[in-house]
């Protein structure tokens, strides 16, 4: 069943996860009053205020002590009557109350539902409603603040809000030198159109462009390569902060690669020591310099490492170049033991000592930048959500159609592309009325959200 067909009904579910230690279960619809009444046994709380109350459960189950909320329509989260109940734990107890609240008349919740019918009854957009999960979901503190100021400054809604306007009117114009072709132009104005496809699909591309960049910001990798014995293990240890990796002088030591987080000014970073690239005849070691060519490749930041006490062999060049697409920081390490004349050869960024830590603090600030420099921008809106992704993409190559039928197409078809590019931009700003759209944005929500 569609969520739209089970407007007017009244749900129930928890709102919390099993095993945390207070577990909160909604109820929301025209009988939650009724419900919480055979619950505690009167009539309900004063609206917003919590009340410690006795919850029946049932003729032979011990009541359960619970805090009571109850909030009436329309100043609740759903806009609808609506109850929480705060009670011990979210294991069995809460299980009991819900099949309790079900037995009364409520029905089981779907995925989204309770937000679904915020949007409905106009609490929220479907664009703020469609940043929920990742706010809820997601452990990083970057894509929460991006999360936040969609949610609650609408921030993508308020710079698209104008040129949802001047589609409006476009629309309208070409539908009227339709409707009454002697009394308006046989044209739309081509410059009008051209500019509002400009302003449109620069708003678009940029906003994507920002939303993949967060996207990366989530996965952010640091992969350190080059050939064996130039002191990967000791840089990867001295930038973890413990002996993590086995370092010994004979080559080849790390046949696989390893993984730990880190913190770079408060991004989480997977950082990777991996197996030397050079040719071998060893299965295992081939294995594992095919797995660090495969990882340097899906990584976000590459640290090339070469010893720079040494004069620069062919396996460094090798090395460098396998990676040189991917602009990589060139790092020269041993600079204790003292620099070859050939050391520059490399172009290094740095020299530095993985082994007494000398320049570790600046090879740091170098990261921080890079990582900084791929982050999104916060004065640019991201997008929510794979279907107003999706929606977005669409405009994009709607709006190239568009460009190739002016200036002289037929009207009937440049205004059906113009209806059709207006349609999937109210898509992107969460302004719809196709009910399985919103089945399938609220399809992804927890249940009890």
């Amino acid at each position: 069943m569609r969520l739209a067909e089970r407007l007017g009904t009244t749900i129930a579910a928890p709102a919390t996860a099993p095993g945390s230690t207070i577990g909160i279960l909604r109820i929301s619809g025209p009988q939650s009053t009724a419900i919480l009444r055979e619950l505690i046994g009167r009539t309900a709380p004063k609206p917003r205020h919590a009340v410690v109350c006795s919850l029946s459960l049932g003729n032979t189950a011990a009541p359960e002590q619970a805090l009571v909320l109850f909030f009436a329509a329309p100043a609740s989260y759903t806009g609808e009557d609506m109850a929480e109940l705060q009670v011990h734990g979210a294991g069995g107890n809460l299980d009991e109350l819900r099949d309790r609240i079900h037995a009364l008349g409520a029905l089981p919740a779907l995925p989204g539902e309770f937000s679904f019918r915020a949007v409905v009854n106009g609490k929220m957009s479907l664009a703020q409603a469609s940043t929920l999960p990742d706010l809820i979901l997601t452990q990083d503190r970057l894509h929460a603040d991006f999360a936040r100021r969609e949610a609650f400054l609408s921030t993508f809604e308020q710079v698209i809000a104008p040129l949802l306007a001047q589609w409006d009117e476009l629309e309208t114009l070409a539908t009227a030198i339709i409707d009454f072709p002697d009394q308006m132009s046989e044209h739309l104005p081509p410059e009008q159109v051209l500019s509002l496809l400009d302003k449109s699909t620069a708003l678009i591309r940029e906003t994507l462009l920002n939303t993949s960049r967060l996207s990366l910001s989530s996965a952010l990798r640091i992969v350190i390569v080059g050939r064996p014995n130039v002191g990967k293990s000791s840089l990867f240890n001295r930038l973890v902060g413990r002996e993590r990796a086995i370092v010994a002088p004979e080559p080849g030591t790390t046949r696989d690669y390893l993984v730990e987080t880190v913190l770079f000014d408060s991004l989480r970073v997977e950082l990777c020591d991996t197996a030397g690239l050079r040719s071998s005849d060893s299965a295992v070691e081939s294995a594992g310099i095919s797995r660090t060519l495969t990882l340097s490749e899906v990584s976000t930041h590459i640290i090339f490492l070469y010893d720079g006490s040494a004069a620069p062999t062919d396996e460094d060049h090798a090395a460098l170049a396998a990676v040189k697409g991917r602009d990589p920081l060139i790092i020269a390490n041993k600079c204790d033991i003292g620099l070859h004349p050939r050391a520059a050869e490399l172009q290094p960024q740095l020299y530095l000592s993985a082994r007494t830590g000398a320049q570790v603090p600046e090879l740091m600030k170098c990261l921080s930048e890079r990582i900084r420099g791929s982050l999104p921008d916060p004065a640019l809106p991201v997008l929510f959500h794979d279907e107003r992704r999706r929606s977005a993409e669409r405009f994009i190559s709607a709006a190239e159609e568009i460009r190739s039928l002016l200036p002289d197409g037929e009207i009937a078809l440049l205004a059906s592309e113009l209806s059709r590019c207006r349609k999937l931009l109210r898509e992107v700003a969460g302004q719809v009325d196709d009910p399985s759209l919103y089945d399938r944005i609220f399809s992804s929500f927890c249940i009890g959200k």
